[in-house]
């Protein structure tokens, strides 16, 4: 990660004033000003926008709040890098309500794209999944990235100070050997796998061989089964023939059943068409009779229908005259009504006037009678308006009155709804303690689970130490075996040595003694092959001690891989609780919150019990209700005097409505006295014309002219009515003379068709003849169907149990065959299924071999043997620059235990100008700086060259006054030397001898009322 540009506003010292830091000009720049000036606020700020922590904050409980300008609520710090080849921003924001009582953050994360010329954003869909972005895209955490590239003020001994097994952590970090861990937990998951894989296989070829154990018996029966079935497909065979005879035989008879039925249906078919011939005939027969008849009558009925005709001609004329002489009769009458209604209507005219003059005389009588009231009512209006003002004046007081009281009541309603949302908060809190108590009743028991996860982690360093010793006793047996095989070989060779030698003295016919060149007399070949089966008799007793020690140690050896597993086991099963401890933890810090808000909660139950008895609220409210109680009771107001007034006040506009009433009384009886004087001169008229007839007009005159019109026509009812009833005694005479016509016309073609249909009665007669004969032959062969239904019945059902028989052979030869064919399956299966055991062991063994390969104590720790020599060495070149070869430091990754053996480590052991070894702590500031330098920058160098992560910046920010001018001096050398390795590298100091060093400065200033701000002098 190379810094591009960091932009800050509120971070710490700084304000808004500080304009943003360019990197890009520069490769190696010193960070000078005074103390407290913001100088490392810069690089927090780094560190704080892309990881969120920074020095200052660091192991706060509201990190965030600690480093925000003080008397700001709003913190953005806003940083560019480069890495991987590509540049990306963050934004990192704080911010903090007025009361300061709560915060909220935002983090962006964006990638420039050179082809558009934009930021493209990289933001999740919360904070965390962004951070793990970031994490991911710069390759390193916060803590590794401190250690590495960062020597932090106050932090230059991070890596020298920690623990021997921190110290292994950091390493292992900076090495990415952590993806050993999750190889590690991989090949753990497949060993489970491979294990419940072999248990299921071991189970399957179980279940396999179990269900091959009868197969013998099913071959056996499937022979059996086979030859019942071959004879009784036989026996079928037979049975099928002779049935299939009968029902031949049955089918020729069903077939002359059928015939039977279609004769029997024949004939009655015949017979119904006889039936419709005879009736076709009877009626031919009466059509002809009836024809004849009225042949022989055909004058008179041509006379009667001439006559009918004449009638008709005569009563059409008649009627017509009829019509006309109704017409006439229709108007005269109308006409005498009109003159009627005339009348009747000017003597209901005349009638209505009459009685509208009497109720105008009898309405003037009243309004004369109602005027004379007048005086009187004037006097009882001024004493109801009187009452209306004392009214008034009492009802301002009645209006005040009610205003306090309503004002009274909601004051009260105030004080009851304040009272209810007190108990309601008293129910509430109440209600949550009793909850809360309740939720922390049941995790009672955290502490007991805590201290006992606790006391078995505690254990774990115990059991790891028991392990490795058990290892290394194993690892000593194994050599001790390996010793004693070896040496029994080398006995085995000698005695084959000697055993040659002893041979070739026996056999040998030389002068000369062929093992120590004397010369070979008998007694000289006796006595050294005496001695040679004395040494081989001598070794094979030593072999034999040896194979007993062999397999004592072998034993031994055994014993302690069991102990060891079961150790191994046991640390594996206590750090697979670790993330359990940590929930318990969690449960428990939850748990005090939790018991904190309890206290407070009935702290508040208590507090707020007390004020809802003392009734210490509502103050004012009560203050004020009482003011206005006692101004009420203040108000003079006689209820009875403001209802007699009322009562008097309500009369007045009564008694000017009428008083009102009798003004129009007045101009009323002006009214009734011109309409009675003009109504009497109307009733007078209209008696006269009454009585003259001039109120009818000139219907007199139609009348008389109708009269005469209707005299003038020439009609007589009863010469109309006589020539109806003779129309009448003729009235079938048409119909007469329409048949007679009908049969002078078909009387011919109805004998015709009469003879016609006699012949074909004649042939159906004597097809019925023919019919009955053949059905009665029909009937004599039928005779035998019954008994041969029966016989066929009889034969069916013989062949349907011999086929029920056959079926259920063959179902049993299915079922065996399935069986068999099933067997050879699992025989299939089983062969299948032991070869699957036999991988699933392999593999069991192979994943059980790289969990212990892939583990803290397998190729990461060998990873860490070999680099820490380059480590050493890196450091060593770095701090022989620094103090002229006056310092040496070396690293040791095993140390002797009290208790024997050696147990693994990472001890950093630094020895003087002297070669004394002596303890980091008894060296000094400057020295002790020195050591954290060329530590420090060689772990950034083995994670350039190493890690997969370039660490490409290196910022220096500790402890240069504890140098000496020589000691400086050798510092800005080997800063020099390294700059190579880095892309960019800040120095941190006040001191102006070493800013002298260096070209471009960035120098930092603070203004108290602006914060600080810098200038960057050199570029």
């Amino acid at each position: 990660m190379v810094p591009v540009e960091l932009e800050l506003k509120n971070f710490l010292s700084y304000g808004t004033e500080a304009p943003p830091l360019r990197f890009e000009p520069f490769r190696v720049a010193c960070l000078s000003g005074g103390n407290g000036q913001g100088k490392s606020a810069l690089l927090d700020a780094m560190t704080w926008a892309v990881w969120g922590e920074a020095r200052k904050s660091s192991g706060r409980r509201k990190p965030d709040a600690d480093i925000l300008r003080i008397g700001t609520r709003e913190m953005r710090v806003s940083f560019i890098f480069d890495t991987g080849g590509s540049r990306y921003r963050v934004e990192r924001l704080y911010q903090e309500s007025a009361t300061g009582k709560t915060s909220q953050s935002d983090l962006e994360f964006q990638v420039w794209e050179p082809d558009g010329g934009d930021w493209r954003p990289l933001t999740g869909t919360n904070q965390r999944e962004t951070q793990a972005t970031i994490t991911d895209t710069v390759g390193l955490d916060y803590d590794t990235f401190i250690n590495s590239s960062f020597l932090l003020q106050g932090r230059s001994d991070e890596f020298t100070q920690k623990s021997p097994s921190k110290r292994k952590e950091i390493l292992t970090r900076i090495l990415a050997l952590d993806r050993y861990e999750a190889l590690q937990d991989r090949a753990r998951d497949r060993w489970r796998t491979a294990r419940n894989e072999e248990e299921r296989a071991a189970a399957e070829v179980e279940r396999l061989e179990e269900a091959l154990e009868d197969v013998p018996e099913w071959k056996e029966e499937h022979a059996e089964v086979k030859e019942e079935i071959e004879a009784k497909a036989e026996t079928l065979q037979t049975l099928r023939a002779e049935e299939k005879t009968l029902t031949e035989r049955l089918a020729e008879l069903r077939a002359k059943a059928e015939e039977a039925d279609a004769t029997d249906d024949a004939l009655e078919s015949l017979a119904e068409r006889l039936d419709a011939l005879e009736a076709d005939a009877d009626e031919l027969d009466e059509q002809i009779a009836q024809a004849d008849e009225l042949l022989d009558k055909s004058d008179q009925i041509q006379r009667d229908f001439h006559r009918w005709e004449e009638l008709s001609e005569e009563r059409d004329a008649l009627e017509e005259q009829r019509e006309r002489h109704r017409g006439i009769e229709k108007t005269l009458d109308q006409r005498r009504r009109e003159a009627r209604e005339k009348k009747n209507d000017a003597e209901k005219r005349l009638d209505k006037l009459r009685v509208q003059q009497d109720a105008d005389r009898k309405a003037l009588a009243e309004a004369n009678e109602q005027l004379a009231k007048a005086p009187e009512l004037k006097e009882k209006l001024a004493a109801a308006e009187e009452a209306a003002e004392r009214r008034d004046a009492l009802k301002e007081k009645r209006d005040r009155r009610r205003e306090l009281a309503d004002q009274i009541k909601d004051l009260e309603h105030a004080l009851e709804s304040h009272h209810g949302e007190l108990r309601a908060r008293q129910e509430t809190l109440h209600g949550q303690i009793e909850d809360e108590k309740e939720a922390l009743a049941q995790s009672n028991g955290l502490p007991e689970k805590i201290d006992a996860l606790k006391e078995k982690q505690d254990r774990l360093p115990d059991l790891r130490e028991k392990r490795d010793a058990v290892k290394e006793k194993g690892r000593e047996a194994n050599e001790a075996l390996q010793s004693l095989r070896g040496e029994v070989e080398a006995r085995e060779r000698e005695i084959q040595k000697k055993e040659r030698a002893l041979a070739r003295l026996r056999e040998t016919d030389d002068s000369q003694c062929p093992t120590c060149g004397t010369p070979l007399t008998e007694e000289h070949r006796r006595e050294v092959a005496a001695d040679q089966e004395q040494e081989i008799a001598s070794l094979r007793d030593d072999i034999e001690e040896k194979r007993a020690a062999i397999a004592e140690r072998e034993t031994e050896r055994d014993e302690l891989r069991e102990r060891y597993t079961t150790l191994d086991d046991e640390v594996d099963a206590i750090e697979s609780e670790r993330e359990e401890l940590a929930t318990l933890r969690e449960q428990r810090r939850r748990r005090r919150e939790r018991q904190d808000a309890l206290e407070k909660r009935i702290e508040e139950a208590q507090a707020l019990d007390q004020k809802i008895e003392d009734k210490a609220y509502g103050q004012e409210q009560r203050a004020r209700r009482n003011e206005l109680k006692a101004e009420r009771e203040a108000i003079d107001f006689d209820e009875d005097a403001f209802e007699k007034a009322s009562t008097r006040a309500a009369r007045a506009e009564q008694y000017r409505s009428r008083l009102g009433e009798l003004d129009d009384q007045e101009q009323r009886r002006d009214e009734l006295k011109e309409n009675i004087a003009g109504r009497a001169e109307e009733i007078e008229d209209l008696e006269d014309a009454l009585d003259s007839g001039a109120v009818l007009g000139d219907l007199p005159d139609e009348i008389e002219a109708l009269e005469e019109k209707l005299a003038d026509v020439d009609f007589e009812p009863e010469h109309f009515e006589e020539v109806r009833r003779r129309l009448k005694g003729l009235s079938d005479a048409p119909e007469r003379m329409n048949r007679l016509v009908n049969a002078q016309k078909n009387r011919s073609s109805w004998k015709k068709q009469r003879e016609r249909t006699a012949g074909r009665i004649e042939d159906a007669q004597q097809e019925r003849a023919d019919l009955r004969e053949k059905r009665e032959a029909l009937k004599e062969a039928l005779e035998e169907k019954p008994a041969l239904e029966e016989q066929q019945d009889a034969k069916a059902e013989e062949r349907r149990t011999c086929e029920q028989e056959m079926s259920d052979l063959q179902s049993r030869r299915g079922q065996l065959s399935e069986r068999l064919e099933q067997a050879e399956r699992d025989r299939e299966a089983l062969d299948e299924a032991r070869e699957q055991q036999q991988d699933a062991e392999r593999r069991r063994s192979l994943y059980d071999h790289l969990k212990r390969a892939f583990g803290k104590h397998g190729i990461p720790s060998l990873i860490i043997e070999e680099t820490l020599p380059d480590l050493e060495e890196r450091a060593n070149r770095l701090l022989d620059r620094l103090t002229d070869g006056q310092m040496h430091v070396s690293l040791e990754t095993l140390r002797d235990k009290q208790g024997g053996g050696t147990t693994e480590t990472l001890e950093i052991n630094i020895s003087d100008a002297q070669g004394v070894t002596r303890a980091y702590e008894t060296y000094s500031g400057g020295e002790g700086f020195r050591v954290n330098f060329a530590l420090r920058i060689a772990l950034a160098q083995l994670m350039a060259e190493r890690s997969g992560v370039r660490v490409r910046t290196l910022v220096v920010d500790e402890g240069f006054g504890t140098q000496d001018e020589e000691g400086i001096q050798n510092l800005v050398e080997a800063i020099r030397t390294v700059q190579d390795d880095f892309d960019k590298i800040v120095v941190i100091t006040h001191l102006e001898e070493l800013k002298d060093a260096f070209p471009v400065r960035i120098e930092v200033e603070k203004d108290p009322a602006l914060g600080s701000t810098f200038e960057v002098n050199g570029v």
